[in-house]
């Protein structure tokens, strides 16, 4: 592999910043031991960074910069929303299925990198 495929500084840094949401929605307070990790939330919530996370190296230019910014922008709303706001009881289930329909926004993205190979 190249030196230029990390070179996609944007990507990396919209990879991380899913990582750091995920990781706030899924260290949950509990009132006997703290903070709990719902490890099943942490894996729902990086769904859409791992095929983004595929696609980063490949495709170097803005519409994947576009793309990522669009898909952190709109988990930051909800992860600010399900667990800043709400009581992060997740029962309404968007907390799964949110990360679920970002991951179908990337998808795209991995059909235009299998085409080119």
């Amino acid at each position: 592999m190249h030196a230029q495929a990390y070179a996609n500084t944007p990507g990396y840094l919209i990879i991380m910043a899913g990582l750091v949401l995920s990781l706030v929605s899924a260290l949950v307070p509990h009132f006997e031991a703290g903070y709990r990790l719902t490890l099943s939330v942490f894996v729902a919530g990086m769904f859409p960074y791992m095929i983004y996370g595929i696609v980063v190296p490949m495709l170097r230019g803005t519409l994947t910069t576009i793309v990522g910014l669009v898909i952190v922008s709109a988990h930051a709303w909800l992860v600010f929303n399900e667990r800043i706001i709400g009581n992060a009881d997740y029962s309404s289930g968007m907390i799964y299925f949110g990360p679920m329909l970002l991951a179908l926004v990337a998808l795209p993205l991995l059909v235009i990198v299998f085409k080119r190979m």
